[in-house]
This record gives structure tokens, sequence and C-alpha cells, in this order.
């Protein structure tokens, strides 16, 4: 079963605009929009049966859950979304039990009982902050940016020096610090913020960290997101590298262009650099304050050369990076489960036993599971292609994967 979607634009105010989104030329392209507007922006092309923006099946304009429920031997698909970023909110996404406590006690704000944990995989050279620095790091901007010492009680500025030391648990001092400065009052928050980024806005020589302060100061004036550089790592994705954010992890989008993938869930916990709903009590208590280097993530190479992206210890979703010049042909591996493929660039013919679909930049495939070798999905490439396919990995693969010996099929 091969099917064709039409797919969702999200136009937050961090997208990019007109022409300049990737995700806005996608939908584009590939007959989800219209047009473009020039001031508007295109933040995510969303693919997947999340209710805030399903997919749609063209061919009888059902949405793809429903699609599902008709036809029960399918597995669900995973969502797969493509942002065009500028600063997205400070967040971390709650465990499944932690999904569950929050989506019973706050609903509105937590509409749904899941975990969602994440892939980022870069498209255009992506910076973003990810996880707690080294504790000793932090040590040494709280010192440099001494401002922010003044949301702080005398007891709190004295176990400064205990981060990343033996003594205290550093972890437990970075709690303490961390949720003292994120549970300030607004209006004293404001001052501090303000008094510290335009003392570095008034210098003449800015090291790298002092340009992402001023930067988050100049897109949020005033918001306690504007000190997240100094506790989280601040790096850079070049195209083809990824990022793995797990459940309860400080992250933000900075800028740049990605493909993320992520379970069926749209609970997010945010700590600033948004209007949005900021739940600070759930966030101090659910961080995980432990040390974080450059949490990159390493894809498996299958043997014809592309990328599989299976983050450990999720069993929702894989994502397979599929391209090849013109000319190539080669089949899909993991077949067994129902699969959503997302054009980036060029052309291919994908076939699957009696169907055939021709598929441009931005179309989106609806890829149905097979039960045989002999019926593996073939891709056919007439022009350069680039896309990535989001699927949930079968019970074999997962097993495969945990004795570290990936089937192709």
């Amino acid at each position: 079963m091969l099917l064709k979607l039409k797919c969702t634009v999200n136009n937050y105010a961090w997208g990019a605009k007109g022409e300049a989104s990737m995700a806005g030329n996608l939908a584009l392209d590939g007959g989800h929009i219209a047009n473009l507007e020039t001031d508007k922006p295109y933040a995510e092309f969303w693919v997947g049966t999340h209710a805030n923006g399903p997919a749609r099946v063209i061919e009888n304009n059902i949405a793809l859950k429903d699609y599902f429920l008709l036809h029960p031997t399918y597995k669900e698909s995973m969502k797969m979304v493509l942002s065009v970023v500028a600063p997205l909110s400070i967040q971390i996404h709650p465990t499944k039990k932690q999904g569950k406590v929050l989506h019973a006690k706050d609903p509105k704000n937590y509409p749904d009982d899941n975990h969602k944990p994440e892939i980022a995989i870069a498209l255009t050279e992506f910076e973003l902050l990810s996880g707690f620095r080294q504790h000793s790091q932090i040590c040494e901007y709280l010192k440099l940016y001494s401002e922010i010492q003044e949301l702080l009680t005398e007891e709190e500025k004295s176990q400064i020096d205990n981060l990343g030391s033996f003594g205290e648990s550093s972890s437990q001092v970075l709690k303490k610090i961390f949720s003292r400065i994120w549970r300030t009052p607004k209006e004293k928050l404001q001052t501090v913020v303000d008094k510290l980024a335009r003392r570095i806005q008034g210098q003449e020589n800015k090291s790298a960290l002092d340009e992402i302060i001023v930067y988050l100061f100049t897109m949020y004036p005033g918001d306690v997101g504007v000190f997240a550089p100094i506790f989280l790592n601040y790096f850079k994705l070049q195209p083809g590298e990824a990022t793995f954010l797990e459940p309860n992890m400080p992250h933000a989008y900075l800028k740049g262009d990605c493909v993320e993938c992520m379970a069926d869930s749209d609970n997010t916990i945010r700590a600033g650099l948004t209007p949005k709903y900021i739940d600070v009590e759930s966030l101090v208590e659910m961080l995980n304050y432990t040390e974080t280097l450059l949490p990159k993530y390493i894809p498996n190479e299958l043997d014809d050369g592309t990328l599989l992206f299976t983050p450990r210890g999720i069993d929702e979703f894989w994502v397979q990076e599929v391209k090849g010049p013109s000319g190539s042909i080669y089949q899909l591996p993991y077949s067994e489960s129902c699969s959503v493929l997302t054009i980036l660039y060029g052309t291919a013919t994908v076939t699957l036993g009696n169907s055939s679909q021709t598929l441009n930049r931005g179309e989106v495939l609806f890829v149905g599971a097979t039960h045989s070798t002999s019926e593996r999905p073939k891709v056919n490439i007439s022009d350069d292609f680039l896309a990535f396919r989001a699927f949930t990995p079968s019970p074999r693969a997962l097993e495969s994967l945990s004795n570290k010996n990936l089937i192709i099929d």
C-alpha cells in the first residue's frame, strides 16, 4: 500500500519567514499549501497522526489516524517534523510515568499522557542548547556573569564553589541554584537580566557565549531564558549530524533547519524564551541536573551507505536517511513496519507490489508494511535524492538492535 499524504504547516513566530523557510518551501513544492506569504513564518512541516496536525490521505481526504482505524493491520506511523527555527523555548519533556501524572493534574497544558523523546537531524548548520554543562564550567560562568548571583541567597552563593567538587552532591547544588533563579519573581528577574545583558552589550570584545546571551536578550528581553546558555551546552550540528533528546533533558533550538522525529505526544514543560505557559515547579523537580558532554547522536551506517537513527530505549520510532544519485535503485529495509517517507530533494519512484508512486520535493508517502523480502519497497531514483523515513521498528528489529547486530531484511 502506497498513499500520498497532505500534511500540515505550523506558523509559529520562531519560524523563518516566506521563501527563507525550508519548511515553507517544502510545503509549497509538495502541494500542501497554495503559496508562501513573504512576512509569514513557516516553522514546521508536520507529518503524522497527532490531533494538532494530522496528515490526510490525498486519495480520499481521510485523516491518516482514521485510516489506521479502518485498516487495523497497519501500525500507527510516527509523526515526523521538519522545522526551521529561530530560538524556541527552553524546555524538557516528561517520562511516560510523569506524562500520566501531568496529564491527570493539568490536561489543558499537558494534553496527553505520553512521553516525548525526540531526535533532531541537521539539514543545515543547526545551533542549539542541550543538557547541562560541566558543573565546574557553570561555576566559572556564575562568577564571570556575577549579576546572576543577585538572585541567590548568601548560602547558595557560598555553594557555587561546590559545583563540580566531590563535596555535597554537585547535582543537588545545581538544583538549588537553578531552582532559585527560575523561581525568582518576574519583576526582580527582569531587572537582573537587563543589567547583565546591557553590560555585555557595552563590551567591545564579546565571547561566543556573550554573543548568544545578547542574541537571546534581543529576542526575549527580561526573560529568564536569557540565562540558559550559562547553564546549558551550546553547540552546532553540521548537516547529517544529530542529537537525541532524552526525557528531562533541557534543550532549546536556536537557529537552522532540521528533521525531527518524536513519540506521538505534545507534552512540553517550558522554562523560558516563550510567551506560552511556563510550569516552573514541574520543571525544577523533573530536570536531569547531571553533566552532559555535547550530546551528539552517532547513527548506524547501513550497507548502502545511508544512515539509520535508532535511539536506545525508545521503541516508538527509528529514522532512516534515504538518498542516492540519479539512476540508483535499492530496497527499503525493515519493511515489516509501516513508514512515512518525506522527500527533501530530488525525484524517485517507489514501487511496492503492483503499486507505484512518483515522488518529488516536498511530497510525503505512507508505505504500508510487508511480510516477505520479495515484497520490500523499491526506490528508483531519477534525480539526486534525499528523503527521511520514519517508522515504528518491529519487535525483530528491536531485538537485533539490543543484540548490537542490526539485521537488514
